[in-house]
């Protein structure tokens, strides 16, 4: 194992002895510097500011007068993102109320009706919600009736397109039965 014989005394190299040397007199110096010398500070708790929801209401053009809802089209025809599903998306607005039940419709030539209900709307409610429908692929590029029911009564829709915005308006002389 070693090249002395067992008579013969072990003499480390002098280089290897001072970096043994160093560095057990480093670690020497560096053991227990974690801590400070004088009194301990007293630890701090940081206790945040309370937040204040800021509260803003989005701004909604009232409707004109002799207008009693609209339906804003986002989308008609085949979801871009699918190309399988079927959907009449968008938004439903109310003048006045409160209503306690809002729904869009969409009647086919052959009765087939579609019915959305955005629930309760205007008043201190909400006057503009979003709704979604999902008629049947069989009716693809037909133009059904858009009627807006408010808390049961019905209203046929005209179409209007303003400003790059496609619009079915409900006015207050287009009443039409069940």
């Amino acid at each position: 194992m070693f090249n002395n014989s067992p008579t013969q005394p072990v003499v480390m190299n002098l280089k290897i002895s001072c970096i043994l040397l160093l560095l057990i007199a480093g670690l020497l110096a560096f053991s227990g510097c974690t801590s400070t010398t004088g009194p301990t500070p007293q630890a701090t708790v940081m206790t945040p500011e309370p937040i204040t929801p800021l509260t803003t209401t989005t701004l909604i053009t009232p409707l004109p007068v002799g207008e009693v809802a609209r339906i804003r089209v986002d989308h008609f025809g085949m979801n871009t993102a699918t190309d399988t599903i079927y959907e009449f998306v968008g938004k439903v607005q109310v003048n006045g109320g409160p209503y306690q039940s809002v729904q869009v419709i969409l009647r086919y030539p052959d009765s087939q009706e579609y019915i959305y209900d955005v629930g309760g709307m205007g008043g201190a409610n909400q006057t503009l919600k979003p709704f979604y429908l999902y008629p049947a692929d069989r009716y693809k590029g037909t133009n059904p009736g858009k009627i807006i029911a408010l808390d049961g009564k019905m209203y046929g829709t005209v179409y209007d397109y303003n400003n790059g915005v496609v619009v079915w308006i409900a006015k207050t002389d287009n009443v039409v039965s069940p």
